[in-house]
């Protein structure tokens, strides 16, 4: 093992005055970098540690994070922070720092083919991913959780072959399954998974594919050593994240399948791991709010006079996520069904399109991709013959609209894929 050189390592350090701040506006960041240079390294990275939980794009505090973990000669940790760095930030200093200094904790340690944040979001052609947990500005109520997905896109490469491998699962699946989830104190669907034969815990989040957080799962007591650089994640925020990907097998309720999913490369608990496309790919899914199951059917007969337009919504797929039209104070408008989702959020562009104005209630979110606040405002939304009056949504973020649970909340409802409906009980 490589003692790492405190000299080189200060020199970075004392090369960032552009992080600096006056006195009284200190930063965990400047507060970090004083505690480091004091050689108190646990306070350093515990400040470190809440800057990154801000904003996970500046590869200064995936580095200083991890000669803190260095010095305490917490190798894991270390070459975490070290391998983000260098695999992210390649032609930073930093992340050429971070190189060196990984290659000195493991000499057979190989790094894969080098990504950027940058790059990662660049790639999304398509539907943007989608996120953030949101915590309210006053009493720090957790109003949406932590969601996130793979860039993707239906003429992707990576896309087409899952389109073939998914016509390949499917007859050797069954025709139903079901599983029974928790309601969560803001609406959220808490489910019990069993990954690669351990339990964990997820959000049953249609608005998300598969995505974990990777200090969870070795908890849990996954192997994650077969890991593999992943295109990054965006939350609503906007600001793409580092992950990894390894194949797992997933079970949940009575079904099981073989999933790439993704990790945040991060090994904080910024929010909940998710399961939701990727696993009901394939199925028509039924959702029964009161009673906290869904249903999964691989076909749905359905007869043209059983559609009731009230009830029977149109829905069309993008990628893949289902979206509705509907209107807000009688203004067209669409967005995505999203289960992960406590609030029903709007786009700035559609927002000020439809002349909806902010309340001036402010709502403070923070999760993949950092921080973002959102503003809040109460509308008229009528989907079908259902209509809400006076109906909270928030006004903000970068990844269009979502129906949340808050609009969905003691429904029962059916996603017919076959039929490209979104369909109410009544």
């Amino acid at each position: 093992m490589k003692p790492i050189c405190i000299l080189s390592a200060l020199a970075i350090l004392a090369s960032s005055a552009g992080h600096a701040h006056a006195a009284d506006t200190l930063t965990p960041y400047d507060l970090g970098l004083q505690s480091y240079k004091k050689g108190d390294y646990a306070k350093a990275s515990t400040y470190f540690e809440e800057a990154l939980k801000k904003t996970q794009g500046d590869p200064l505090l995936w580095y200083y994070d991890a000669l803190c973990f260095h010095q305490l000669k917490n190798w894991a940790m270390a070459k975490s922070r070290y391998k983000t760095t260098a695999l992210y930030f390649p032609q930073t200093e930093a992340g050429k720092r971070a190189a060196a200094a990984l290659k000195g904790i493991d000499p057979s340690f190989t790094m894969p083919q080098p990504a950027t944040a940058t790059g990662a979001a660049n790639q999304a052609s398509g539907t943007a991913s989608k996120g953030g947990s949101a915590d309210e500005a006053k009493g720090g109520n957790k109003s949406a959780d932590t969601k996130a997905k793979d860039d993707d896109d239906d003429d992707d490469p990576e896309e087409v072959a899952a389109k073939a491998a998914l016509a390949k699962e499917l007859p050797t699946l069954p025709e139903t399954a079901h599983f029974y989830f928790k309601k969560g104190a803001h609406g959220h669907m808490e489910v019990d998974l069993m990954v690669n034969g351990h339990p964990v815990k997820a959000l049953f989040d249609t608005g998300a594919s598969a995505f974990f957080y990777r200090d969870q799962l070795k908890e849990a007591g996954l192997d994650l050593n077969g890991a593999k650089a992943g295109r990054g994640a965006r939350g609503w925020a906007g600001v793409a994240v580092p992950t990894s990907t390894i194949p797992a097998e997933v079970k949940l309720g009575t079904l099981t399948r073989h999933l790439n999913i993704t990790m945040q490369e991060s090994t904080t608990h910024l929010g909940n791991n998710l399961i939701g496309q990727d696993f009901v790919r394939g199925y028509q899914y039924e959702i029964d709010d009161k009673g906290c199951r869904v249903d999964l059917k691989k076909t749905l007969a359905v007869k043209k006079s059983d559609i009731n337009p009230m009830y029977d919504i149109p829905l069309t797929k993008e990628g893949k996520d289902d979206y509705i039209s509907f209107t807000i104070n009688s203004q067209p408008a669409r967005a995505f069904i999203d289960t992960g989702a406590s609030n029903t959020i709007i786009s700035n562009s559609d927002a000020a399109r439809m002349g909806i104005q902010s309340s001036g209630e402010s709502v403070r979110m923070s999760g993949v991709g950092g921080d973002i606040t959102m503003q809040r405002a109460y509308v008229t939304i009528r989907i079908g013959g259902m209509m809400r009056e006076g109906f909270p949504v928030l006004i903000g973020g970068h990844a269009g609209c979502a129906l949340g649970q808050d609009l969905m909340e003691g429904w029962r409802y059916k996603v017919d894929r076959e039929h490209n409906l979104l369909r109410f009980y009544h």
